[in-house]
């Protein structure tokens, strides 16, 4: 997916937002514990409501399942690496094992013992638009019905994250640092 060069919205003025909407946004930042509004969540905030409703599925994946935090980095960087989204590598590379970094959205990381490979493999499968029944199957024993579950539903959010992202050109913030990609697809 091509990456738009420029910002197509701003970011939503918090500060002259109406009481519910100033809810919202301080429900994202809370449950980030960022203590700023990150680029992409200001920019959806132009709808508050869209702002909700992606931001609790996130808040789900992110904060609520019961996946391991090395794992749900390491897929959310493999899908960002996938889509070519710069804004959630960004956010996301530095959380990954130092041991993984070096690996990290090139594919070599399928080939890790389970569950990490299996999930790796998935995520990478899914993000590319292929459903493996096999690997599925083997995913579905390692980590039940609930974690493969909220696994499935990790890689949409960060694809659909990617989409966004890509459409309306989302801009790292400044102060964020910022991680070389691999090569967008890999």
């Amino acid at each position: 997916m091509t990456y738009r060069k420029t910002q197509a919205v701003p970011g939503a003025d918090i500060d002259t937002a109406p009481p519910a909407d100033r809810a919202i946004f301080d429900h994202v930042m809370n449950t980030r514990k960022l203590g700023f509004m990150p680029s992409m969540f200001a920019a959806m905030g132009q709808s508050p409501g869209a702002l909700e409703s992606v931001a609790s599925v996130g808040e789900h994946v992110r904060f609520k399942c019961g996946l391991d935090d090395d794992h749900k980095e390491v897929v959310i960087c493999e899908v960002s690496a996938i889509v070519g989204n710069r804004f959630e590598w960004c956010h996301h590379f530095h959380k990954v094992p130092a041991e993984m970094q070096a690996r990290c959205g090139t594919g070599a990381l399928e080939d890790e013992p389970a569950p990490l490979g299996p999930i790796v493999r998935y995520a990478r499968t899914l993000t590319r638009g292929e459903v493996n029944d096999a690997l599925t199957d083997e995913l579905r024993g390692l980590l039940g019905d609930t974690l493969l579950v909220d696994l499935t539903v990790m890689i949409g959010y960060y694809q659909l994250l990617g989409t966004f992202c890509a459409a309306l050109g989302i801009q790292v913030e400044d102060d964020m640092p910022k991680h070389p990609m691999p090569l967008q697809g890999t």
